[in-house]
């Protein structure tokens, strides 16, 4: 698959240390691409896996816990997607592979908080997306985001894991309510917590000429949706997309570190988009009871590569 990407971070106007976190890795065993420049990436069998985290816990704990998760779902998905992927790969095994990744992350976590006294409470978001074959596998803990632009077109892929958005969910708040109510950031969910994750699965058949952006809340919080869609549909480049989105990010006070990577997916190989066609999105819910899910899931999709 042929992809145009560029990737930034920025401790914002308020933050001193930078807590978030991007990666890019091929999964093919390189060392993957954590908070460094831009460099070319061939795309081979295993996909792409992309990935935004924004840390916590004060001191530099939150950059330990960003990073630490980031690494740990790349060498997790080397292991038990990348080398299987070849020839073998199907879907349900790439979605098995991705929520254990996420959940051997929030392992490493907090094994860390655990080990060192001054990173006790320490914890991280994640967005991670993997594209292969097609479509974007998207697993979603706290209130990092991940979003597709289609024909001039903005969609939320993720939902943010909060208290505010529960209350949205419940109809006790609306979304406009939501982005000013003080208790906005507060996560229901995080890398590194003691208690059980919901990792929130996502796949959605990609398009030719779609725009994919993760992001984390220092983004997403100071520019509206509607702006980030704007920007994102300018006929401009994605590292030009991505400086522009910063700007605007700081103008409006950047009070948290922002973070954002944009992927453009021009590949011949993908279809065109038809007239009105709409999202071909699933959320299928992980659980980890064992394998009764994943049977579900083979009879969801086929067992095979869509």
């Amino acid at each position: 698959m042929l992809i145009d990407y560029a990737a930034i971070t920025h401790p914002g106007k308020v933050r001193r240390n930078n807590e978030d976190a991007y990666l890019l890795s091929a999964l093919d065993g390189e060392e993957p691409i954590i908070n460094g420049p831009a460099q070319p990436l061939k795309v081979g069998e295993p996909g792409l896996l992309v990935a935004v985290a924004d840390g916590m816990g004060g001191a530099a704990a939150g950059e330990v816990a960003s990073r630490e998760g980031l690494a740990a779902v790349a060498l997790h998905l080397f292991g038990h997607w990348g080398r299987l992927a070849p020839g073998k790969g199907r879907e349900v095994d790439l979605l098995k592979a991705l929520e254990s990744a996420v959940e051997r992350a929030s392992d490493a976590v907090l094994r860390y908080s655990d080990d060192d006294r001054t990173a006790r409470g320490m914890g991280s978001t994640l967005t991670a997306a993997v594209l292969w074959n097609g479509c974007v596998y998207v697993a979603q803990i706290g209130d990092s985001r991940a979003y597709l632009l289609r024909q001039g077109v903005l969609h939320q892929i993720t939902e943010d894991q909060t208290l505010v958005n529960d209350l949205v969910a419940q109809g006790t708040l609306t979304r406009e309510q939501a982005r000013t109510h003080p208790q906005r950031n507060m996560i229901t969910q995080a890398l590194g917590s003691p208690q059980p994750l919901r990792v929130a699965l996502s796949r959605l058949v990609l398009r030719r000429g779609d725009r994919l952006l993760c992001c984390s809340d220092g983004l997403h919080g100071e520019v509206t949706d509607a702006r980030i869609g704007e920007v994102l549909g300018q006929d401009a480049s994605p590292r030009q997309g991505l400086e522009r989105l910063l700007d605007e990010a700081i103008a409006h006070g950047a009070r948290d570190n922002v973070t954002g990577v944009v992927l453009v997916l021009n590949d011949p190989g993908l279809p065109l988009p038809g007239p009105d066609e709409p999202l071909d999105l699933a959320h299928p819910q992980a659980q980890t009871a064992g394998r009764g899910f994943w049977d579900r899931l083979r009879g969801l999709f086929g067992g095979g590569a869509s």
